[in-house]
């Protein structure tokens, strides 16, 4: 069985130990992070999470993140990449707040796991399965929370860091597939999930990314609300984040996106065969009017069409 298949058949694991985790304490850390992130984390309860932007005073994303409330301190998930310059601007904003950021990543192994029988594989472990989005349960030291593996909904299973081999191993034991990072990248880029980093970065606001689940537009202010809230109530996104999948299942070697014979922009995340039919897909950034599900482009001599990636 291979690993698209073990995700959408039965489960497969993957190794997220790289990803980029904070930790906050102190008193003021759930009124700052409320202060200067897209989504409303007041809101949270310990055991609760929400996926968020960091944006600068113009609207800029400078990373997106999960953050997970616990009893005592929350956890801010990012990008490995993205973790050094999210403690920076974080920190950025603590003046006379209670608060202290430590980079937390090497201290525990995080494994992923995806697919139907991805919860029942976690019960049988011993282990909760948390059921809300965004939701996290502890067994011991063991922290099982719900999130995105590879795309899909699945679990990231947190243990001491030199307990991961012996998870790996349970995991195994229990049925999922072990996939590599290469196939997680091809699965994230089939369920069109894009990445900060790869597909957005701190140019882009967040509407031109429609990954709209991370911001509340009724929380009030924080860092870039006022950018936000203009172009919402004026509707002027001229850009929009999309996926691409082409009628091929390799990857041109220009991979400029073209509409009508306009170049729109680079198509990024370029993955060979892991589409409908064994196309390759990716994303681009293109213009509004060539946004639209369906929309023929070119990539390179290579014909193909727009899919709609948007999350509300």
């Amino acid at each position: 069985m291979t690993a698209s298949e073990a995700f959408h058949q039965r489960a497969a694991w993957s190794d997220l130990s790289a990803c980029g985790r904070l930790r906050a304490t102190g008193e003021d850390r759930i009124r700052l992070l409320h202060a200067i992130c897209s989504n409303d984390i007041e809101g949270l309860s310990p055991g609760q999470g929400a996926y968020a932007f960091f944006l600068n005073p113009q609207g800029r994303i400078q990373a997106d993140s999960c953050i997970y409330v616990d009893h005592d301190h929350v956890v801010i998930d990012c990008e490995p990449e993205a973790a050094e310059s999210l403690r920076q601007h974080i920190e950025s904003y603590i003046i006379m707040d209670d608060v202290v950021l430590e980079a937390v990543s090497a201290q525990t192994a995080r494994l992923g796991v995806a697919g139907p029988d991805a919860a029942s594989i976690v019960a049988a472990m011993g282990l909760p399965a948390p059921a809300g989005r965004l939701t996290f349960a502890w067994n011991g030291t063991t922290c099982v929370r719900q999130g995105l593996v590879a795309g899909r909904d699945g679990f990231w299973i947190e243990v001491p860091a030199l307990e991961g081999p012996a998870l790996a191993d349970q995991l195994l034991a229990a049925g999922a597939h072990h996939a590599t990072a290469e196939e997680c990248e091809a699965n994230r880029v089939l369920m069109g999930i894009p990445r900060f980093g790869a597909d957005f970065g701190p140019k882009n606001i967040p509407h031109e990314t429609q990954q709209l689940c991370a911001v509340s537009f009724t929380k009030g202010c924080y860092t870039g609300q006022e950018i936000v809230e203009r172009v919402r109530s004026q509707g002027q996104v001229r850009r929009l984040l999309v996926g691409i999948e082409l009628d091929s299942a390799a990857v041109p070697t220009e991979t400029v996106v073209r509409y009508q014979g306009s170049a729109l922009g680079e198509m990024t995340s370029a993955t060979p065969g892991c589409g409908s039919g064994g196309k390759a897909r990716g994303f681009s950034i293109v213009r509004r009017e060539a946004a639209g599900a369906g929309t023929a482009i070119r990539v390179g001599d290579t014909s193909g069409v727009v899919i709609d990636v948007s999350r509300n």
